[in-house]
């Protein structure tokens, strides 16, 4: 199962719980951000639509997510559909220095966040240094799929995961995280 591969990749780096839950906070609001950045450029306009390039973005990532898992892209579609429209409205409707602001204090909020609950929490590094594409692409949706985890739901997919962790000698219990 391709989606258990790839997020016992991700998972290995996220053992901490505290950690986890910064991660459910911050990958949103870095994605966001960077949806408001993207949002400045437009790439064109057809029949009075503006396709920005946080369109086209957000339409790719969406797209790979899909073939990921359905139940989890459907989930990241609506998360994102709720950032993409307010990251056009703040574009459309706020002075750019307001908009590169908020770029700005997102992203450095949101990575800080995130390299301080792998030093701190995690104590290892975060997996961008493996994989930037991960990091980058895959972390939102990855952050749903431990959201589901956590509440108990897709647990044949929690335990593919597990498995995938096991047989590659980092086992994680997603219902038992350390707590120091």
């Amino acid at each position: 199962m391709r989606f258990a591969k790839e997020m016992a990749f991700y998972s290995a780096y996220h053992q901490e719980k505290r950690n986890v839950l910064i991660h459910v906070l911050g990958v949103p609001t870095i994605t966001f951000t960077l949806f408001v950045v993207l949002s400045r450029f437009s790439l064109f306009e057809y029949n009075g639509f503006h396709v920005s390039a946080s369109l086209v973005f957000t339409l790719a990532v969406l797209g790979y997510y899909y073939t990921l898992d359905v139940l989890f892209a459907f989930v990241a579609t609506l998360v994102f559909g709720g950032l993409y429209v307010t990251s056009e409205w703040i574009t459309t409707q706020l002075p750019a220095n307001t908009a590169w602001t908020i770029f700005g204090l997102g992203q450095v909020i949101g990575w800080g966040a995130q390299f301080y609950g792998h030093f701190v929490f995690e104590k290892s590094r975060p997996a961008l240094f493996d994989n930037l594409f991960q990091a980058l692409v895959s972390a939102p949706l990855f952050v749903v799929a431990d959201v589901f985890f956590e509440l108990g739901y897709r647990m044949d997919l929690k335990n593919a995961v597990d498995a995938e962790l096991k047989q590659k000698g980092v086992w994680k219990d997603f219902s038992v995280r350390k707590a120091a």
